[in-house]
């Protein structure tokens, strides 16, 4: 039998992602709106990384308003990693009503109940029922 997950998989909703934006055109955008240079604009950015390397090398989250928090953290192997926790101002802005123009697909299926998802799947599935 199938499990709810299998069904949110195939029939929940999910942004269609267009190609990554890279420092390039951020930068040339960034220039448009500030009247920076982009070469100004990208060395800036540079120095943002490296500052961001070096606090958290020394065990020192930076918090970046408008961005978010950088944070060092270690697992049980020894590795280090940093984990962004994004500003809560980026979640709300992109979820104002009108804001995200991406493509969103199974759009029909936002706030579909288990019980939706089953009916869904099993129509699709008759010879693998959902199990809920």
């Amino acid at each position: 039998m199938a499990q709810l997950l299998d069904a949110i998989r195939d029939y929940g909703p999910k942004l269609e992602l267009t190609n990554t934006a890279h420092l390039n055109s951020i930068a040339a955008w960034m220039a448009m709106r500030t009247g920076l240079q982009r070469s100004e604009v990208m060395m800036m950015l540079q120095e943002l990384s490296e500052a961001i390397l070096y606090y958290n090398a020394q065990g020192t989250p930076v918090k970046l308003p408008g961005i978010g928090t950088f944070t060092p953290s270690i697992d049980r192997h020894g590795t280090i990693k940093v984990n962004l926790r994004v500003d809560k101002s980026i979640k709300h802005e992109l979820n104002a009503s009108g804001v995200f123009s991406g493509i969103i697909c199974n759009k029909a299926n936002i706030n579909l109940t288990d019980a939706g998802f089953k009916a869904v799947w099993d129509s699709d599935h008759p010879d693998d029922p959902l199990e809920i």
